[in-house]
């Protein structure tokens, strides 16, 4: 079955080239190396360019710098980047790269991550992705984060330890969890194959989605616990936390 879809793809990008079509709807774009997404979808709002926290990114009200979610929870990243808004056909997006075979949408996302981070003068020296459980991995075939940082380090220059982080333990489904829920289903899940390694490096963690950022928030943790001396952290898009309970 999986020979058939991959075959199935091959003749479909033959086809209909996704060089050429906005990657959110299959609409023709006029330039897509300037602008990979048709005027119908920019009209929809799908960058999170509005006010947003300081801290994780969150969509907030002008005038605010903090959101109520970061005032109340403390973090152990230093800073989210996240240049789009999950919702729609974003997030029809990122389920096909993460559970349908669409890698080909990562460089795309991945250069639009890189461009925050770049606008934000951030410098770190190493990417580590988030981590799949093995299981997981062998099922899925490849690991979205990591497809997302392989492209980050080529268009920023930077290093990528695919083997550093590691996820040791199989975690229950976080969709309806809260925060501490969430960080609750994360503890003993991750360890650091290399723990003098991280010492006072800055290390940028890559997901693809950000919504109480707990996954994130435990990767940091434990960079933080030896000794690096601060975490990034980037997704794709950030699911804004209104939507979700914060306790």
């Amino acid at each position: 079955m999986k020979i058939i879809t991959k075959t199935k793809d091959v003749i479909l990008e033959a086809l209909f080239p996704s060089s050429i079509k906005c990657i959110l709807c299959g609409r023709d774009v006029p330039d897509f190396e300037n602008s990979p997404f048709c005027s119908n979808c920019l009209s929809e709002g799908i960058f999170n360019d509005a006010n947003r926290c300081v801290y994780c990114d969150n969509p907030i009200l002008d005038g605010n710098k903090v959101c109520d979610f970061c005032k109340e929870k403390h973090k152990s990243f230093d800073k989210a980047f996240c240049p789009f808004i999950y919702t729609g056909k974003v997030r029809s997006a990122i389920l096909k790269l993460k559970d349908d075979n669409g890698r080909y949408l990562a460089p795309t996302f991945a250069k639009y991550m890189a461009k925050r981070i770049q606008d934000e003068k951030v410098d770190f020296d190493i990417i580590i992705p988030v981590p799949l459980y093995k299981k997981k991995l062998a099922k899925r075939g490849y690991n979205q984060s990591e497809l997302l940082s392989n492209e980050l380090g080529k268009l920023l220059d930077k290093p990528v330890c695919t083997d550093l982080l590691l996820k040791i333990k199989e975690s229950s489904a976080q969709k309806n969890l809260n925060f501490a829920q969430r960080q609750q289903n994360l503890a003993g899940t991750l360890s650091l194959t290399d723990k003098n390694f991280v010492k006072d490096k800055k290390i940028l963690v890559v997901d693809d989605v950000m919504t109480t950022g707990a996954t994130l928030n435990a990767c940091a943790s434990l960079l933080k616990h030896y000794h690096c001396s601060a975490v990034y952290v980037s997704a794709i898009a950030r699911n804004p936390l209104e939507k979700v309970d914060k306790k």
